[in-house]
């Protein structure tokens, strides 16, 4: 599937506004390659990563997610996947064939990042050209 430049927009217009909260320090999307293709670090602050630590993270969370969906028949689909590190909350939330990739400090609240996303990227409809 190929995003269209209004599709890009508004991802990255949810992604800037999610990155409003508090504690949120990125928030991205993330083909099904791992690839960024909107959003990324909240301005101002100092990246915890290296660029290809960072790309290497994308893929993986990709990567976690596709092998998760193996049992998607058994279990349901999945709604978002959660992991609290002592650094760091990290969040991915599919939108279609992509990944919401969400991180914040570690003593974010999870529950109301993940219905903040939800809110702002369930109603974005994706088109393909």
């Amino acid at each position: 599937m190929v995003l269209t430049e209004k599709d890009i927009k508004k991802l990255e217009e949810a992604c800037v506004k999610l990155s409003e909260e508090s504690k949120v320090r990125h928030v991205g999307v993330i083909n099904k390659l791992g690839k960024l293709i909107a959003g990324g670090l909240k301005e101002g602050l100092t990246p915890t990563l290296e660029d290809n630590k960072v790309r290497m993270m994308y893929m993986q969370m990709q990567l976690d997610f596709k092998m998760r969906q193996e049992l998607d028949d058994l279990l349901g689909t999945i709604d978002y996947i959660s992991s609290r590190r002592t650094k760091q909350l990290i969040i991915s939330v599919p939108i279609g064939e992509n990944l919401v990739l969400i991180t914040a400090e570690p003593d974010a609240d999870d529950k109301n990042i993940i219905k903040r996303a939800e809110a702002l990227f369930d109603d974005i409809t994706i088109t393909t050209i």
